[in-house]
C-alpha cells in the first residue's frame, strides 16, 4: 500500500466519523424509526459522494502527520461531528419544549400523546409539532444545508488542529441561548393566552363559588387554544424554519 492510497484510507475515514457523529444525533436521521443499519449505510453513501470534494484537502494534512497523532484524530473527528448533530437538534427540542408548554396552557398536559420522533411519551401536541418539523425540514431541503454545514467545518476546524473545548463550549452556549429564546417567542402567545384564562377563571369562580369553573370549561379552553393554535401554525413554522436555516446557513461553526 502506497503513503498516498494509505492517506487517501484514512482521509476518508475520518470523514465518516464526522459525519456518522452528525447523524447520530441529527433531526430525522436519529429517530428510533430509522433502523440502525440504515442510518450506517446512509452514512458511508454521504461519505462516498462527499470525499471527492475534499480529497485534496484532508490527504494532504494526513501525510504531514505522525501515526501517534492519527490515532487522536478518531475520536476529535466524532466529538465535533457529535455537536454539529446536537446544535441541530437543540432547535428542535426547544420547539417540543414550546409545544410541551403549549400543551399546559391549553389544558392538555393530562393527555398523554402517541411519541413518533422520540422514546419518550409526551403530549399530543408535542407530537404533531415535532413530526410536521421534521417533515418540514426534509420538504424545504435543510437536511441537505445540514450535511453542507458539516464540510464546511473544515475551514473552522480542519484537520490536525487542536480541538478547543472553549470554542466547542461558546458555540453550544450561543446556540442554547437562541434556540430557548427561539422556545419563549413561539409559546409566548400561548402563555399570554393561560394568563388571561386562568384568570378569568379565577374571577368567575368567585362568583360562582358552587360551580367548578376549572372543569366546566376546560372543553371551552382546549378549543380556544386549537383555534389559536390554527391561527399561529403557518407563523410558528416559518419562525422556526427561519431560525433553522439561518443557523445552518449564517451562523453553525
Amino acid at each position: 500500500m502506497t503513503d498516498p492510497l494509505q492517506a487517501q484510507l484514512i482521509g476518508l475515514w475520518l470523514l465518516f466519523c464526522r459525519i456518522g457523529g452528525c447523524l447520530l444525533l441529527a433531526p430525522g436521521f436519529s429517530s428510533p424509526r430509522v433502523p440502525v443499519h440504515l442510518r450506517l449505510f446512509l452514512a458511508l453513501g454521504i461519505t462516498a459522494a462527499v470525499f471527492p470534494m475534499m480529497s485534496s484537502i484532508i490527504p494532504e494534512a494526513i501525510s504531514a502527520m505522525s501515526p501517534d497523532h492519527l490515532v487522536w484524530l478518531i475520536p476529535r473527528e466524532a466529538t465535533i461531528g457529535i455537536l454539529i448533530g446536537l446544535l441541530a437538534r437543540c432547535f428542535f427540542l426547544a420547539l417540543q419544549f414550546a409545544a410541551t408548554a403549549t400543551s399546559n396552557f391549553i389544558g392538555l398536559s393530562g393527555i398523554p400523546g402517541i411519541p413518533l420522533e422520540e422514546s419518550d411519551t409526551g403530549s399530543p401536541l408535542a407530537t404533531l409539532v415535532s413530526t410536521a418539523s421534521v417533515a418540514l425540514v426534509f420538504t424545504l431541503g435543510l437536511h441537505v444545508e445540514l450535511l453542507r454545514a458539516v464540510v464546511d467545518s473544515y475551514a473552522v476546524m480542519p484537520l490536525g488542529t487542536p480541538l478547543s473545548a472553549e470554542m466547542l463550549l461558546s458555540n453550544l452556549l450561543r446556540s442554547l441561548a437562541e434556540t430557548w429564546h427561539l422556545a419563549l417567542r413561539l409559546s409566548a402567545p400561548f402563555l399570554l393566552y393561560g394568563v388571561v384564562v386562568n384568570f378569568a377563571l379565577g374571577v368567575g369562580n368567585r362568583f360562582a363559588q358552587q360551580l367548578s369553573m376549572y372543569h366546566a370549561t376546560t372543553g371551552a379552553v382546549m378549543l380556544g387554544g386549537f383555534l389559536m393554535l390554527y391561527l399561529v401554525w403557518i407563523d410558528w413554522a416559518t419562525v422556526f424554519a427561519d431560525a433553522y436555516r439561518s443557523w445552518l446557513v449564517d451562523g453553525g461553526f
